[in-house]
């Protein structure tokens, strides 16, 4: 709690996700353990990575977050405070200036849960954020080997201009187009189209991040 300067709820918070995840396991005498998911990790191969990637479970995902994150933004929008605002406009002014992947990843994810906040409702809030845990892993790789091709914050910022104006359509609408290049990046590169489907056109966002990897 001192090092990372959080209260005792958001700690708790945070290793209950990681259990939920496998990252962690708590013993009954409340001792830490690293979990099975990453112990399963350090052992993977580079092709079981592969393997893991372009199970059909990421597209299913990803189709979740585009149905739902939409629909969040519009209602975030109706009722999104002046203080969240503010909070939106810091985080889009950060991600405009910085070069670090990291940071750019952990931006990403605070312009996302902020807005997931606004929307006032737990239960959104609580499934927007499994979503998002389950996706991290390949969002932060994609951060790590396509900042310069891929830059969120542009994408970000007519959402933005959208929840300031309090306009649900246009938050919808913003965010569908943002989270479609995500869709489709992963539609693209981790998964094989139905029979008689043809995978989705690749926007230019999701065509420089598939020629950068």
């Amino acid at each position: 709690m001192s090092q990372l300067g959080i209260g005792r709820t958001s700690l708790r918070e945070a290793i209950q996700r990681l259990v939920a995840l496998g990252a962690i396991t708590v013993t009954p005498g409340k001792r830490m353990a690293v979990g099975p998911m990453i112990q399963r990790s350090r052992q993977a191969t580079a092709a079981e990575l592969e393997a893991s990637l372009r199970h059909a479970a990421l597209q299913e995902l990803a189709e979740v977050r585009d149905l739902i994150e939409p629909e969040a933004a519009a209602l975030a929008a109706r009722r999104i405070e002046d203080d969240l605002v503010l909070r939106l406009e810091s985080i889009v002014d950060e991600m405009k200036t910085t070069e670090d992947a990291a940071i750019a990843f952990h931006l990403n994810a605070q312009f996302h849960a902020t807005i997931a906040e606004a929307t006032m409702n737990e239960a959104l809030r609580h499934i927007l954020q499994v979503v998002a845990d389950m996706l991290s892993p390949l969002q932060r790789h994609m951060y790590e080997r396509s900042l310069e091709n891929y830059r969120a914050d542009q994408e970000h910022l007519p959402i933005l201009q959208a929840l300031k104006a309090r306009d649900a359509d246009a938050a919808r609408e913003a965010m569908h187009d943002h989270i479609g290049i995500f869709s489709r990046f992963v539609a693209s590169n981790y998964a094989k189209p139905a029979k008689g489907e043809r995978a989705p056109a690749q926007s230019r966002g999701a065509k420089g991040l598939d020629e950068t990897l």
